[in-house]
């Protein structure tokens, strides 16, 4: 699949109606929760030992013009990947293999999501309060990869699943620092929503951004919340997010 965020860069031209932002993120995404197979439930950090993870993503997003109403377009990939390699503190099993207690014992947590979105601004507020609120709202969809490994030096057992959910986004922004013309500092909140029956998925970032010039950087809290059906049991990534790009 990622060859398919590279191919993002070479997206036919939406310059006659869009400006174009690029980031690249860093979390550091720690992990809590269970995973839950049959009567079978794994702590993430008790009993797996999983580990913060520390990944790289990035967005591309196409921000309309303040005179157009077209929606903004957003591209994000999120990778999250933990892993440990520890000594089971208790014996346990899931599918055909059992760990001991004292075993030595590797496992893999990997959630990779692939998200595009379009956002329309709210009320024109970015043109009424000169650039300093703005709202938008609207939908995304996000395609999920999720694969758990474990492994013994005796065996090992692994699940893959994928899918694709339908988000409720919205996004707010606030300036409170106008330091001048080139330099400015924004609040920024980003939340993405889906609940199905006993399922939900909820992917929230709260940041402050810089922007200088054609530079920002950002930094804040990211919080990602999964509950499927078939094997994630309310397992969640929370940790401080960086992120630096460029817009034109």
């Amino acid at each position: 699949m990622k060859k398919y965020v590279l191919s993002l860069l070479i997206i036919p031209s939406l310059a006659f109606s869009y400006e174009s932002e690029f980031s690249i993120d860093y979390w550091t995404a720690i992990p809590h929760g269970y995973l839950k197979k049959g009567s079978t439930k794994l702590a993430l950090k008790e009993t797996l030992k999983l580990q913060t993870a520390k990944d790289f993503g990035g967005k591309i997003i196409f921000k309309e013009h303040e005179e157009s109403n077209l929606p903004n377009i957003v591209f994000m990939y999120t990778p999250v990947k933990f892993e440990s390699s520890a000594v089971a503190n208790r014996t346990f099993s899931f599918r055909d293999i059992t760990v001991n207690n004292g075993e030595e014992f590797e496992a893999t947590l990997d959630i990779t999501s692939y998200d595009l979105g379009l956002l329309w601004d709210v009320g024109h507020l970015k043109e009424k309060t000169e650039d300093r609120l703005d709202f938008r709202a609207g939908f995304s969809i996000r395609y999920i990869e999720r694969n758990f490994e474990i492994k013994t030096n005796t065996n090992e057992a692994k699940e893959k699943h994928k899918d694709l959910k339908p988000m409720l986004d919205i996004e707010a922004e606030v300036e409170v620092l106008p330091v001048h013309q080139e330099l400015r500092a924004e609040i920024i909140l980003e939340a993405q929503g889906y609940t199905n029956g006993n399922e939900y998925l909820f992917d929230i970032i709260d940041s402050i951004r810089m922007n200088y010039k054609n530079i920002f950087g950002e930094f804040g809290y990211r919080v990602e919340k999964y509950k499927m059906a078939d094997d994630v049991k309310k397992v969640s990534a929370s940790g401080i997010f960086w992120s630096l790009g460029i817009h034109f």
